[in-house]
């Protein structure tokens, strides 16, 4: 689990998104759920964006989670918005791992914080794939540093 909260300086590529009242629990703040909901359209935003709408047709590798955590930092309450800052934060063989950063929107407020693994899946075997060079270097231009290649 990270212990050390994010900071908007972290990320490159952001999102905002309206609260929703139906996301509102009985407390009266954003409800568990909505925040990975909130990380599902910044990592799914951060996709298109990299390697274009074809991204998510099936013909290509698919980005499959298989891990989430999410730490939460701060009450959100309706009405608001939040920016969500996506950032890959390591490649491996056959994933990355992808940080998301939650904030008020226009703000320094860190509301949420967390990770994703994603393992990248040959659409035609289903089974993990080799994370192509490409890719990698989609992630390179994306945010501006270098990362190290698996051995």
């Amino acid at each position: 689990m990270r212990q050390e909260p994010y900071n908007r300086q972290q990320f490159k590529h952001w999102i905002t998104l309206e609260v929703r009242w139906s996301e509102i629990d009985g407390y009266g703040h954003l409800n568990n759920i909505a925040y990975f909901s909130y990380f599902e359209a910044g990592r799914t935003r951060y996709i298109l964006d990299a390697f274009s709408k074809d991204a998510l047709n099936g013909k290509h590798p698919l980005h499959v989670m298989v891990n989430c955590t999410m730490n939460f930092r701060s009450e959100v309450h309706f009405p608001s918005q939040v920016d969500i800052g996506i950032a890959i934060s390591a490649v491996g063989t056959t994933s990355y791992t992808m940080s998301c950063g939650m904030f008020l929107a226009q703000t320094d407020v860190l509301v949420a914080d967390g990770t994703g693994v994603l393992v990248l899946v040959d659409p035609a075997f289903k089974r993990p794939m080799a994370v192509p060079e490409e890719i990698i270097h989609r992630f390179e231009e994306r945010e501006g540093r270098t990362f190290a290649r698996p051995k």
